[in-house]
């Protein structure tokens, strides 16, 4: 069985014509956490919705690798 695992490759989202998030890339495996840590309005919330598929990726991917 192949571990699953959180990958993000060149994301980039974007919110009422304005890029929120640019060049993101990160790889969350099985069993560990991202913490994710900002101010206010920084994008956090933005990026949580384009994870759980809520929101378009203005480019790049976010996959579950290793799932179904």
């Amino acid at each position: 069985m192949v571990p699953v695992q959180l990958v993000a490759r060149n994301l980039s989202v974007e919110r009422a014509g304005r890029t929120i998030i640019s060049g993101l890339s990160f790889t969350v495996a099985a069993g560990h956490a991202l913490v994710l840590t900002g101010s206010n309005g920084a994008g956090k919330t933005t990026l949580l919705r384009c994870l759980a598929g809520l929101l378009p990726a203005a480019a790049g991917t976010v996959a579950l690798d290793g799932g179904d």
